[in-house]
């Protein structure tokens, strides 16, 4: 490659430096490569190389400063920081709080249906009499089903079969509920089957009526579906929040970066 050749490359590969840099240094750069070139003492092709390093060597070091100087500023880092946590926050926010609403209400109609049931059974109603008599699947029916329980927690009648068998909650589930008078759960008696329960105590009065429980629930199938499609739409908004938190500060510390100015000899 010829003395010519090489100028030509040297002052392309110094168009890759930041304008700020080669308006201060790219003529004395380009006058220190005339003055090497016309050193004979070393070889052209290990001269070549030696410039070639120093190009990519001085290049990371340049731009590396450059990011560091416009965009790892502390104020600046703080604000995205700020953002960042505003963003998420707001995000959350878009989820949970109508995730919940969403869950409130999957317990209508359960908290009717347990409640006329004991008031029912209160008023000296059999549960032959208060229960209604169709059978309901609930591996894979969305109605609402009641269920009763005695005192020790032991199915006594009930709409509901899962696997051909009527499911109970734990016996801490019932303890708790005979100590509060009621209990709003998500019950889930297996892998894969989720209900939103309403559990009441019916206290027994020690003549016509029993000390027992009363379960009402409803698949939460339907509602899941829904929350799942809520927090899909919540990272959305999420990302896109983050997405303008990212340009916005990218901009910002691009437009206010510290600029170097020549000095004057």
């Amino acid at each position: 490659m010829t003395d010519a050749r090489v100028e030509v490359f040297y002052a392309k590969a110094l168009c890759l430096y930041p304008a700020e840099f080669r308006s201060r240094y790219a003529d004395a750069m380009q006058q220190a490569l005339r003055d090497a070139l016309a050193d004979d003492h070393l070889p052209r092709q290990r001269f070549l190389l030696l410039v070639i390093h120093d190009l990519a060597t001085s290049l990371f070091k340049e731009y590396t400063s450059m990011i560091r100087e416009t965009f790892l500023r502390p104020a600046l880092i703080f604000n995205a920081v700020i953002l960042a946590g505003i963003a998420t926050v707001l995000a959350l926010a878009v989820y949970v709080i109508p995730q919940q609403v969403l869950r409130q209400d999957a317990n209508d109609p359960q908290i009717e249906l347990a409640e006329n049931l004991v008031q029912d059974l209160k008023s000296g109603s059999t549960l032959d009499e208060s229960l209604p008599p169709e059978s309901i699947d609930i591996s894979r029916s969305l109605s609402p089903f009641l269920i009763a329980y005695d005192a020790q927690g032991n199915p006594l009648a009930s709409q509901a079969k899962l696997n051909g068998k009527i499911p109970a909650p734990s016996k801490e589930v019932f303890d708790h509920v005979r100590s509060e008078g009621e209990a709003r759960i998500t019950w889930a008696p297996q892998h894969g089957a989720r209900y939103a329960a309403v559990i009441l105590h019916v206290p027994g009065d020690g003549n016509t009526v029993n000390e027992g429980f009363v379960l009402a629930g409803r698949s939460l199938r339907e509602v899941e579906i829904r929350e799942k499609k809520l927090g899909d739409l919540a990272f959305f908004n999420w990302l896109v929040m983050m997405g303008l938190v990212v340009v916005g500060m990218i901009a910002f510390a691009w437009w206010t970066r510290p600029r170097k100015t020549a000095v004057a000899v």
